[in-house]
């Protein structure tokens, strides 16, 4: 048994912005995954099998998990608890993960082969390959949204919405909590210097997709595009998912726990073979305007003006 942290109390300290993680305890056994000795590790909402072979950088990867959950779950606290753990995968190399990828996704291999730093969520379910520490807990606590909003909802968000929100939970910080004690991961959801200074470059560029297009988009538009395009999409996407989290919490919040009950407005995805919702990208614009209660020509120009305000 491995303490990932140390006491602490209940609940999670948080702010308007912020939520540091509270320690968990973790069970850390041996276990062969996909042929090759590794350890699975029992968290109290996770369930970790892992080819990385250091005790600590387990651990740590647990602690970001359960810390960015605290955090997705203050987006709108209302929503049920899954009831049982999530699945991970993270495999020491990237020919390993590749292994799996193509041993497990069938015909769908080609396309989750294309990442090229990281790892993919399929289902509630997402697997991942290590890419230094930095890059590692920042993949986990982005691709943990997505396993998250996968158990949780039952309704599909917009994906660049769902893109969005995800890239607010990339920006990992550890908070010392004093002499002996195991620093602690830290989510401020304002914060994401990489993806802030895209939206930089893409307004100074000129690259800024208009929000009538953003919001029909989904990641795999993107996919192939001029480096600065695909930059473009995934900050912009973080931006107006903390425009609507900083200026339109309610109405976020409202749109996570009806996407929670299978009743969200506009919502017409049907489901593929494998039971994941299909996006209908005409939904987009009926369910934004009623969840924030405005026509679309007014949210762009307040979002053009907040994205002004937080590149300068």
């Amino acid at each position: 048994m491995l303490l990932v942290g140390c006491t602490a109390p209940s609940h999670p300290p948080t702010t308007d912005h912020a939520t540091i993680a509270t320690p968990v305890v973790a069970r850390v056994t041996g276990e062969t995954v996909e042929g090759i000795p590794g350890a699975r590790v029992e968290l109290p909402h996770y369930v970790i099998h892992s080819t990385i072979p250091d005790p600590e950088a387990l651990q740590k990867i647990g602690q970001v998990l359960e810390g960015a959950r605290q955090a997705y779950r203050s987006l709108a606290p209302q929503v049920p608890s899954s009831t049982y753990p999530m699945e991970c995968y993270f495999f020491e190399t990237r020919p390993q993960w590749a292994a799996y990828t193509k041993a497990h996704t069938g015909d769908d291999a080609a396309i989750y082969l294309r990442v090229n730093r990281g790892g993919y969520t399929i289902n509630d379910k997402f697997v991942a390959y290590w890419i230094g520490q930095i890059g590692t807990y920042s993949v986990a606590a982005h691709e943990g949204f997505h396993q998250y909003v996968a158990r949780h909802l039952k309704g599909r968000l917009p994906p660049f919405l769902e893109e969005g929100l995800a890239c607010m939970f990339e920006q990992v910080e550890w908070v010392e909590q004093g002499k002996n004690m195991q620093p602690l991961p830290s989510f401020d959801v304002r914060k994401n210097h990489a993806r802030l200074i895209a939206l930089r470059i893409a307004a100074d560029s000129n690259d800024i997709y208009p929000l009538q297009k953003l919001i029909t988009m989904h990641a795999g538009q993107v996919v192939g595009k001029r480096s600065a395009q695909i930059e473009a999409f995934y900050a912009e996407s973080w931006a107006f998912a903390r425009f609507l989290h900083e200026r339109h919490p309610e109405a976020l919040r409202r749109m996570l726990v009806d996407a929670s009950k299978g009743q969200l407005f506009a919502d017409s995805s049907t489901e593929d073979a494998m039971g994941t919702p299909l996006w209908d990208p005409k939904m987009a614009q009926p369910m934004i305007e009623h969840y924030l209660d405005m026509k679309l020509p007014s949210i762009e120009a307040e979002f053009a003006q907040y994205v002004k305000a937080i590149v300068d």
